[in-house]
């Protein structure tokens, strides 16, 4: 089995390139000036935006 390049999985046929659309993409989640959004704001998010990786996330918003 060959594997394929990100460029090449994204032109696949049936590959939906809206996956992430209306998720807010150019956000970072995470504490500290370094984010724009905080780990509340990436939690409020819809399921579909956090469960395909369409946005930044800080490991740090899952510390327990």
């Amino acid at each position: 089995m060959k594997k394929l390049s990100r460029n090449k999985l994204k032109n696949v046929l049936g590959a939906d390139s809206s996956l992430c659309a209306g998720c807010p993409t150019e956000n970072r989640y995470g504490p500290g000036p370094e984010y724009n959004a905080t780990c509340e704001n990436y939690f409020a998010l819809p399921d579909y935006c956090r469960a395909r990786n369409c946005v930044r996330v800080s490991i740090y918003c899952f510390e327990v």
